[in-house]
């Protein structure tokens, strides 16, 4: 249902329609041998019972003629006989019913005693948060992979700067944002956040001190205002609209029929690209972390917007340490400094009036930013 949109695209709905069927003969089928195997089943045990009666009957009255019983006896064997029935035929059930649970709890245990494969075994509190950000001969290569992803990495954002990542597709960009949280497994003594080493701090207080808003922002299908407010529940409705308005998405939720009440579907479906990215960076600026990290999130938002944002980050007493990966080149030259990066390695750091006056991978990006702006 999700993928809706682009099934109307392609127009596949013919496709999908016959797939859908497809599964659904397959589950007909499943469940018609089910039922057949249960009208034999059933009709089976009745006609082992009756017959195990008949020979009880046939055996005890030639034993009674006999005089080897009594009637007494007899009707004692027909009752238990007729007892023994119902519960041998309710084991079987039981039998049956059990091998299922332990099928399905097997799967069930099988996520719940999943070990995480990033911990801190030794966790020690991160304190108050200046927001300076470090790295220091970073590199990490991806499991199965042969080429690093990140190359002898070094660098040192202070607190309150906003640095702008920018460089070709797989430079490794989104790679370094990823370390940050340690949603990968980077190696001791490479990243720091206030001079302490990130693979030493508790993983909650890390995540807790940095705000990561990816590319891809997820959104619940639930209202604007429960999505906003999702990392701290507890926001009122005013801290709510401060932080739509800092994302520059408060105008567009105002003209909404039912404004933070709107519900916007099952991964944000009803909302554009741009106002789930900015919705979903709104999130972040709920939680109010000293260390905001945009893994490209302005990427479906024109460069004037994206740039309004960064302004609005800036805004106030206590700034923010921003990081934010981007390709638009107009909103990177707002940064207090730039670093470019290429080949999984940082080829050139500075401020934009600098960058651009040297020869090299900055000025080529943005002589094509100024080209496209010509052309388009």
């Amino acid at each position: 249902m999700s993928g809706i949109a682009l099934i109307k695209i392609y127009a596949q709905e013919a496709n999908e329609r016959r797939a859908f069927g497809d599964r659904n003969q397959d589950l007909l089928k499943a469940n018609l041998a089910l039922a057949r195997t249960r009208n034999i089943l059933f009709p089976l045990l009745g006609g082992l019972a009756s017959i195990s009666l008949l020979t009880v009957l046939a055996m005890g009255a030639g034993a009674i003629i006999n005089g080897a019983i009594t009637v007494g006896e007899f009707v004692a064997m027909l009752l238990y006989v007729e007892r023994l029935v119902f519960p041998t035929a309710l084991l079987g059930f039981t039998i049956t019913a059990y091998q299922r649970g332990e099928v399905s709890i097997a799967r069930v245990e099988e996520i719940l005693m999943a070990e995480p494969k990033i911990s801190s075994p030794t966790a020690q509190p991160l304190g108050r948060v200046q927001g300076q950000v470090s790295a220091r001969h970073l590199s990490y290569t991806f499991p199965g992979s042969t080429t690093p992803g990140l190359r002898d990495v070094s660098f040192t954002i202070e607190p309150g700067q906003i640095v702008a990542i920018v460089g070709p597709i797989g430079s490794g960009k989104s790679t370094l944002a990823n370390a940050l949280p340690r949603l990968l497994d980077i190696g001791p003594n490479q990243l720091f956040i206030d001079g302490q080493d990130v693979t030493t701090l508790s993983l909650q207080d890390l995540r807790g001190a940095i705000a990561f808003v990816p590319q891809d922002s997820f959104l619940f299908s639930t209202t604007i205002e429960n999505n906003i407010r999702y990392g701290k529940p507890e926001t009122a409705l005013r801290q709510t609209v401060s932080a739509a308005h800092q994302a520059q998405i408060a105008g567009e939720i105002d003209t909404f029929p039912q404004q933070y009440d709107t519900i916007v579907g099952e991964r944000g479906i009803t909302l554009s690209g741009g106002q789930r990215q900015r919705t979903a960076l709104a999130r972040s600026l709920v939680v109010d972390a000293p260390i905001l990290v945009l893994d490209d999130a302005l990427a479906s938002v024109d460069n004037q917007t994206a740039t309004a944002i960064l302004h609005s980050l800036t805004a106030g007493t206590q700034r923010k340490t921003v990081i934010f990966i981007s390709h638009q080149m107009s909103a990177a030259a707002a940064a207090d400094r730039i670093l470019v990066m290429n080949r999984g390695k940082i080829v050139q750091s500075g401020d934009h009036e600098s960058l651009v006056q040297q020869p090299g991978l900055y000025q080529r990006l943005w002589d094509q930013h100024k080209l496209e702006e010509v052309l388009g």
